[in-house]
């Protein structure tokens, strides 16, 4: 799975098919969803641009003379620059499409072969090389993977730290909350998480707590399939219930009890956006939020049973 990256690599046609490289891409249902480079040796087929397979289609195509640089029977050399939401491709060196997307933040790669004049296409790849740029710059990180330090307990769950995670376990019928001592306005934050065993958790942020009392909005973590993780829902005086839920393809790409899990969402003035492991879940202009400062606080209320980790926890400031 990589987030930002510059992809190289060379393909050549051995028959007339269409072909593409897919990435920050996720396969659901057996199915595969996603950014695709396209490939296609035929001209007029917009080799270079970038197609949402079984999403929203064409988002960018090459313009002007683009086919004068496509080798429609020799070897094709590719480049795909993928950083933050900046998406650009090179074909032969020369420049196809440039802009701007943020409907995936983070998934796998995958070269592909599919329907061609021919019954069998052969597509062949070499020199495939990465270079893998992480996460970008200005993360700051919550977590040491040692201490609880920065953080506060509320409630009585018990929180501690357990080979580089944060380890909630529910021991009451109560809430329980882990929250940060500082306040945070305009944000973005990425964690990893595992549930083992079941029973709904959270990230709570611009939110504020008294005991364990808390008002807020949370980025909703549930391991039961179809639970809505990364939907958004308001707790508190006043709170207004679900703001936002994930459609059915966002249900799906959660892993469930026992499975690594990467929680990520942009607060920024009225906008909040949540991603799972990648996948664009929730997309709002909220104007109905009460606070747009407070703590970033995980959450328990499993009744008892629940016991959820925590690590690879940061964030960066959108001030």
């Amino acid at each position: 799975m990589y987030s930002n990256f510059i992809l190289d690599l060379k393909f050549k046609a051995e028959d007339q098919g269409n072909s593409g490289i897919q990435f920050r891409s996720h396969v659901i249902d057996s199915e595969m969803y996603g950014y695709q480079a396209e490939c296609d040796p035929d001209f007029g087929k917009f080799t270079g641009g970038i197609y949402e397979l079984r999403k929203r289609g064409w988002l960018a195509k090459p313009k002007g003379d683009y086919d004068q640089h496509l080798k429609p029977n020799g070897w094709n050399s590719y480049r795909i620059e993928v950083i933050g939401d900046h998406i650009r491709t090179y074909l032969n060196g020369v420049l196809m499409v440039d802009f701007r997307d943020d409907n995936a933040t983070r998934g796998a790669i995958a070269l592909q072969v599919h329907s061609g004049k021919t019954p069998n296409v052969r597509i062949r790849w070499k020199d495939i090389s990465i270079i893998d740029l992480g996460h970008g710059p200005g993360w700051e990180s919550l977590f040491d993977g040692k201490t609880l330090d920065g953080w506060k307990e509320y409630g009585k769950e018990n929180w501690y730290v357990e080979e580089g995670w944060i380890v909630g376990q529910a021991v009451t019928d109560k809430y329980g909350y882990l929250g940060t001592r500082r306040k945070f306005s305009n944000f973005e934050i990425r964690m990893t998480f595992l549930a083992e065993g079941t029973g709904n958790s959270g990230c709570f942020f611009r939110s504020f707590l008294e005991g364990v009392d808390i008002t807020g909005v949370q980025a909703e973590i549930d391991p039961t399939p179809g639970n809505h993780t990364g939907g958004l829902y308001e707790s508190g005086h006043g709170g207004r219930g679900w703001i936002a839920q994930p459609d059915e393809l966002g249900n799906k790409v959660m892993g469930g009890v026992g499975t690594q899990n990467v929680l990520r969402f942009v607060a920024r003035g009225n906008r909040m956006v949540t991603y799972v492991n990648g996948w664009k879940t929730v997309d709002v202009i909220d104007d109905k939020q009460k606070h747009t400062n407070g703590i970033i606080a995980l959450q328990l209320h499993s009744g008892g049973r629940a016991v959820m980790r925590w690590k690879d926890t940061y964030i960066r400031s959108l001030d």
